[in-house]
């Protein structure tokens, strides 16, 4: 090799060694911070987890070797001992697990089935936490009487939804179960008040995933299990934390208590009082939150093509911006502040992948205390850049990623990947669809088109009763910004999204044929199908206002179900889908191939015999990326 040999470019299998850091989480008295790292494992299809913590006076990173393969809600207890849940192969089950002072891990809880979220008592001495109820097993013949009564389950499922409730359990495995029912506690993490009477969890009416929004915060009483609603709203909250050394508990409810709203920061103090909305004046989407402390919550809010952390004061006035310097996407988790005002955040910039960062104070500068992938950001990586532009009243903002070692006199072409949802958003920071494509040659374009929760309240609910046409103009909107740079090749354009994405595609390949190729990955193609097997119905409901089959809203329907016009389509098509998707269910990309197929259009379609949305594992993730990048190469590098 030579000596001064260029960097290598991105590629799948660079991709495949990329290391996600996520769940950090900072001890009360800032000293240690424990935090996950996740890799991928080839030759099983999955990922394996590693449980770090890094030592800030030593300035030492270590991993701890506890050989679970899974780790998840690391915490921290008011003493600074740390916990979290990891798989435990003696019960089959996720369970909660302690370090001691001398560093050896003990097993809290032994229940049958799985811990899914927990929170350490504000003493130290207790958990709360949450559990899916164990179904009794049947044998013989009584093993085959098992037909269950449909509700709005997806159309795969083959039991009724299995109610999950809050437990409490000691530091020597004593538990005690704290609530029952038919209703569910949702799968968000408890949360103790400061002195320790009260448990609050969002109660959902059902455990069934499409009603999830239909769930109000409640508290319990730890001593006598008496349980009360904190708001009159009793529905589309979620995320109930109790602020430190204070009584007063936020949660999200959306703007207005429209479900199509955006995300805000709500607070109250006890059952009765008047809820407030902390984060409305910022007009933002906020993704996730944590108190800073007693008289501020730290907000990760998205804002234009990147995340804010924003300080918001209980009065809703004079906000602040932390610096999170050049990341675009920093994560937040609840104990990410410590109690000397120290925040600790991961995420990627757009040449470096996930690393762990640092913030002495609120005003401080964030530091990088991890080198998880390095190796990575020492490839030849493309450059990102916000494009602005305007369409249908509002100012918008897409992502535009140069080809690998792009050359100005040359000319590329492009490629449109379009962000499922709809309520997501494309930031300038790594991503490796992005990174890969610009390797083999492409200008990447995404857009956030209306319904994108980057730019506020009216842009998000903006597509309200309007699935497709005006997003897809947002995106055409997006196309003639780029054409109006004169540097990528827009005589040979691919379309491609997943999901809500490969819907909006679809949409767009029936409606203008510059496109020289398309990639439809799990697209929505008839809502009224999705309505009626998916697993999100709510979310459906909500997009409309009213269920398709109810007075005269099915036409509406019709008319915004890319299926209903697939006989527009020419562009040559790849569709790509999961057998056992649920979200997408796979008969809607049974539906588009065969339309196209029987009209003589250019189409293949690649099912994965697996479950889950999107291409499970990273054997299935690189073999989809491959497809849908030769697919564009077939019809745009002729």
């Amino acid at each position: 090799m030579p000596a001064h040999a260029p960097p290598a470019l991105f590629s799948l299998d660079a991709m495949n060694r990329v290391a996600r850091v996520s769940e950090a989480v900072i001890a009360p008295d800032g000293r240690r911070i424990a935090y996950v790292v996740t890799r991928n494992v080839l030759d099983r299809n999955t990922t394996v987890d590693e449980l770090h913590v890094y030592e800030l006076s030593a300035q030492r990173d270590r991993r701890l070797s506890f050989h679970h393969e899974s780790y998840s809600n690391p915490m921290w207890s008011s003493r600074g001992g740390l916990a979290y849940i990891a798989d435990d192969k003696r019960s089959d089950a996720d369970q909660i697990f302690v370090v001691d002072g001398q560093g050896h891990e003990r097993r809290v809880t032994a229940g049958a089935t799985d811990v899914m979220d927990a929170a350490w008592s504000p003493d130290s001495a207790s958990f709360a936490f949450v559990r899916r109820d164990r179904t009794r097993r049947r044998t013989g013949a009584a093993a085959f009487a098992d037909a269950f009564e449909v509700d709005d389950n997806a159309y795969l499922s083959t039991h009724a939804a299995v109610a999950a409730h809050l437990w409490l359990a000691d530091l020597r495995g004593a538990e005690r179960q704290l609530t029952w029912g038919v209703w569910s506690v949702a799968d968000d993490a408890p949360s103790w008040s400061s002195d320790g009477r009260y448990i609050a969890y969002a109660h959902s009416v059902s455990a069934t995933y499409g009603v999830r929004d239909r769930s109000f915060v409640e508290r319990v009483e730890v001593a006598g299990g008496s349980r009360t609603a904190l708001t009159a709203f009793r529905s589309l909250e979620a995320a109930p934390l109790y602020a430190p050394a204070a009584t007063l508990l936020a949660f999200f409810y959306p703007h207005a208590g429209d479900p199509a709203g955006e995300s805000e920061v709500w607070a109250v103090s006890g059952p009765g009082d008047h809820a407030r909305d902390l984060s409305a004046p910022l007009d933002r989407h906020v993704e996730a939150f944590a108190w800073y402390d007693a008289s501020h919550v730290l907000l990760r809010a998205y804002d234009r093509t990147r995340v804010r952390l924003i300080l918001a004061p209980l009065d809703a006035s004079g906000f602040r911006d932390l610096s999170t310097g050049d990341v675009a996407d920093a994560a937040i988790e609840n104990q990410c502040a410590a109690q000397n005002g120290a925040v600790v955040f991961t995420g990627s910039t757009p040449t470096h992948p996930d690393e762990l960062y640092y913030l002495a104070g609120a005003g401080a500068r964030p530091v990088r205390l991890t080198h998880q992938n390095d190796e990575i950001a020492s490839l030849a990586l493309a450059k990102q850049t916000q494009i602005v532009y305007r369409n249908g009243g509002f100012t918008q903002y897409a992502v535009l990623t140069y080809p690998s070692n792009y050359d100005p006199r040359r000319k590329y072409p492009l490629a449109v990947r379009i962000h499922g949802g709809p309520n997501l958003s494309s930031f300038v920071a790594f991503e490796p669809f992005y990174q890969y494509a610009a390797a083999r040659g492409y200008f990447v374009l995404a857009p956030n088109y209306r319904g994108s929760t980057n730019a506020g309240n009216a842009f998000q609910q903006a597509i309200f009763g309007d699935a497709s046409a005006g997003p897809g103009s947002d995106v055409i909107a997006a196309v003639d910004a780029v054409d109006e740079m004169n540097v990528a090749d827009v005589s040979h354009i691919g379309i491609s999204g997943w999901s809500y994405g490969g819907q909006l595609a679809t949409w767009l390949i029936e409606r203008d044929q510059r496109w020289g190729a398309a990639v439809i990955g799990a697209g929505v193609a008839d809502l009224v199908v999705d309505y009626a097997t998916a697993d999100d119905i709510d979310d459906d409901r909500a997009a409309f206002g009213a269920s398709p089959f109810v007075g005269n809203e099915l036409p509406t329907w019709r008319a915004q179900s890319p299926i209903t016009f697939v006989d527009r389509i020419r562009t040559p098509t790849l569709i790509l889908s999961n057998v056992y998707d649920v979200r997408v269910p796979v008969v809607e990309s049974y539906e588009l191939f065969h339309a196209l197929r029987d009209r003589g259009v250019p189409v293949r379609f690649f099912v994965y015999p697996s479950g889950g949305h999107l291409p499970q594992g990273p054997v299935r993730l690189a073999d989809a990326y491959r497809r849908w990048l030769d697919w564009f190469d077939r019809y745009l590098k002729k």
